[in-house]
Order: structure tokens, then C-alpha cells, then sequence
């Protein structure tokens, strides 16, 4: 008997023909869809062959997968396998991803968010007087109203500040040997604000192509990790994005529905902080992007709280996409919220032909 015979044959398939056999199929612990991967005939010799799951983590021989599944012994697992116990033998035991616990909310120091509430104030500015700003924000599909409540700014030209006047400790370039400097990159001013105080800033640089070396979002040195909320209160619904820029367009289009919780990366965990709102929301829409980061990212959220629920953007990658592509985020979200059917886990591709997209998105 191999570790194929223990799990339904009618749920895994043949994918390839390396270690003498691989087959994927759901995960019996975090229902992965494709991501449990058995190999009967392994070549490591492992009785029954090996498994591993590519979402949860765990992994380990056949005597180890019967012995989790069942709740079991590993004389008790020998006998099910048919396999005889080896005296002091120590059976392939699921290796199991440390238990995940918050990080503390930890913020920048008041030096950093003084010189970042200034530096606000004065990108807020030129927005108002930069038509190269307004066209590219309100391009993005953010209202006037939106950059004006959130402080979106814009900045003019690229800065090289001294990490002193951040509150930041001096450091030297190994190549150079010259100072380090606090990198503000020319482009859209995104900041994060948490009880009224500036605590990251992130610009997304318009002139970014393909190749460049140089990051399309530029995150200020010293910028909080923790993700970006918006709308925050008690009791409502959080939905779950990757950018900040998809966030505010949610909190523009249903900040009366949901709390906007920007996570910067498919990758992104929830703070202490923001573990506590989540925990006590009564859905946690997961709209991280539809591809195959977004896709694994949900697995995460999935089996960390027990209200999430898949809400995978249509006509589009994320949110951005979807809104210019003519998707109502309002009535996406509402959707999400509803007790029907859960949507697809695959998104619905943007018409391919220009001319069938909504005039004001040709």
C-alpha cells in the first residue's frame, strides 16, 4: 500500500513524472485545491512515499500522514499501512509551520511622523495647483474629494532629505562612503495615518517601466509595516486588498459598508493591532489579487479566520483594474457581503477589444 491508496482517488491527478510520480490534489487539513502534492514512489525511500502541501506546509511519509489524519500511534499507523514497526524507528512526522502570532504595532518615532506630517502638508499643496497631479490621481480613479479627505499629494521633483531630519540613525553607503539619504521619489503621495498622525508614505512613480531598477512604488525609509486602515469601526466588515491605492477606492466607492485594510503585499500579515479589528469583524473579505500570489495569499487568510471569505476581483487584476474597466466597487463589494453563493476563485478577464470597454475607459 502507498500514500495514494490512503486519500480518494477520485481527487488527485498525475501532473508529472518527477520522484517517480507526482499527483496533486485538495489538502486534507487547509483544503488547498492543487497545492497537496503525494508522491508514491519517492526515491528517498520514504514508506508509502511522501506528501506535501504547498499552502500550509505540512509534509512527511505515509506512516506521518495517517498518523495526523487519524489521530493515531505509530504502531497503530503501521498496522493501517500494512507495514511492519521498526524498533526505534522515528516515522517522517508532519513539519508543521510555527503557530503564527501578531507582531506588535510598532510606529515611527515622533521625529519621523513630524517631518512626514510636513512634507504632507506641503505634497497636499501642489496637488492643488498640479495639473500633471490631479490628471494622474483622478486617472488612477480617485475623486477629488478622496484627495483632498486622504491628503494625496503629489511631488514635484525627486528629493534626497538627510536621514537625520527623519529621526533616523546615520548610516554610510558601503560602496560610496558617502551618507546614507532618505529617498522621496517623484510621483503620487500615499500616506498612512494612524490616530491622526502620519506614520508611512509610499509614491507611486508615474515615469516607472518595465525593467526599471528602481521599485514602482517607493516606500520612505522608516515607514510603518503595519497595513493601512481605513473607515475603522467597531463591528464592520473588513475588506482585505494588497495596495493602498486599491483601498481608497474602496473606502471612496463603501466606506459605509466596510473598513478598507490595505496589506501593501499579497504576502502582508496583520499586526497586533489590526489582528484585533479583523477578529472582531463579522466578514473579512479577502480581495487580494486574482493571480496566483493573491490565489496563495488567500489560503493564509482562510485558515487565520474563520470569517474570511474569497472576494477575487473581476474584470480586472485588483480593484484599480476592475474600476476602470467599468466594475461598480460598491455594488462588488455588496456582492461580497451577501450570503449567496460565494464568487469564483478565477477572475473575469477585461474585454480584449478597446472598443468594447465603456467610452470613458477606452
Amino acid at each position: 500500500m502507498t500514500i495514494l491508496d490512503l486519500l480518494p482517488s477520485a481527487g488527485f491527478k498525475h501532473v508529472s513524472s518527477t520522484s517517480g510520480g507526482e499527483y496533486a490534489g485538495s489538502c486534507l487539513w487547509c483544503g488547498g485545491e492543487d497545492r497537496f502534492r503525494v508522491w508514491p514512489d519517492h526515491p528517498s525511500g520514504a514508506t508509502g512515499g511522501k506528501f506535501m502541501c504547498r499552502g500550509c506546509g505540512r509534509s512527511g511519509d505515509a506512516l506521518a500522514l495517517i498518523m495526523e489524519r487519524d489521530g493515531v500511534g505509530y504502531v497503530e499507523a503501521c498496522r493501517r499501512l500494512g507495514t511492519t514497526p521498526r524498533p526505534g524507528r522515528r516515522s517522517l512526522a508532519p513539519q508543521q509551520k510555527a503557530p503564527w502570532t501578531p507582531r506588535p504595532s510598532l510606529l515611527p518615532c515622533s521625529t519621523w511622523q513630524a517631518t512626514a506630517a510636513a512634507f504632507v502638508e506641503f505634497a497636499a499643496g501642489v496637488m492643488t495647483m498640479s495639473a500633471e497631479g490631479q490628471a494622474y490621481a483622478m486617472g488612477r480613479g480617485l475623486t477629488p474629494e478622496t484627495i483632498r479627505t486622504c491628503q494625496i499629494g503629489w511631488n514635484p521633483a525627486t528629493i534626497y532629505d538627510p536621514r537625520e531630519s527623519w529621526g533616523l540613525p546615520p548610516e554610510l553607503n558601503s560602496d560610496t562612503g558617502h551618507p546614507r539619504k532618505v529617498w522621496i521619489a517623484h510621483g503620487l503621495v500615499v500616506p498612512t495615518f494612524h490616530a491622526g498622525h502620519v506614520v508611512a508614505l509610499k509614491v507611486r512613480r508615474p515615469d516607472w517601466r518595465e525593467g526599471d531598477r528602481l521599485p514602482k512604488y517607493a516606500v520612505v525609509k522608516g515607514s510603518a509595516q503595519g497595513p493601512m486602515t481605513l473607515a475603522v469601526a467597531a463591528g464592520r466588515p473588513v475588506a482585505v486588498v494588497e495596495g493602498e491605492l486599491d483601498a481608497l477606492l474602496i473606502n471612496q466607492a463603501a466606506r459605509d459598508l466596510v473598513t478598507a485594510m490595505a496589506m501593501r503585499t499579497a504576502e502582508g500579515r496583520p499586526d497586533a493591532e489590526a489582528h484585533a479589528l479583523l477578529e472582531n469583524a463579522p466578514t473579512v473579505l479577502v480581495a487580494l489579487d486574482a493571480d496566483e500570489a493573491g490565489r496563495k495569499g488567500w489560503l493564509w487568510w482562510r485558515n487565520h479566520y474563520r470569517q474570511a471569505k474569497r472576494l477575487p476581483p473581476v474584470l480586472g487584476k485588483d480593484p484599480g483594474e476592475s474600476l476602470k474597466a467599468g466594475l461598480d466597487l460598491r455594488v462588488w463589494i455588496q456582492v461580497g457581503l451577501s450570503p449567496g453563493p460565494k464568487p469564483t476563485s478565477e477572475p473575469i478577464h477585461a474585454p480584449a477589444r478597446r472598443d468594447e470597454l465603456p467610452a470613458w475607459a477606452r
